[in-house]
């Protein structure tokens, strides 16, 4: 499996985590998957396909680049 790194969400997917992009730094991504959390975890999709959402700007926390990612996805629909 391949991952992409994306600089938009893609629409309909969902978000499992947020970290940093490297060790102590204020950059910011997103895991996001095109299956339900859910499913997921459950080992019911084989084909899962996943990417890495780069969040604009830095951010001290991650709850910081959650409420950033979160505003950029609710833009798009």
């Amino acid at each position: 499996m391949t991952t992409e790194n994306l600089e938009t969400p893609p629409a309909g997917w969902f978000v499992l985590d947020v970290m940093r992009k490297k060790a102590h730094a204020r950059e910011w991504v997103a895991l996001m998957i095109d299956v339900h959390p859910n499913e997921y975890r459950a080992g019911f999709f084989l084909h899962t396909r996943e990417c890495f959402v780069n969040i604009q700007g830095t951010h001290r926390s991650r709850d910081a680049a959650w409420d950033v990612l979160e505003s950029l996805m609710a833009t798009r629909h």
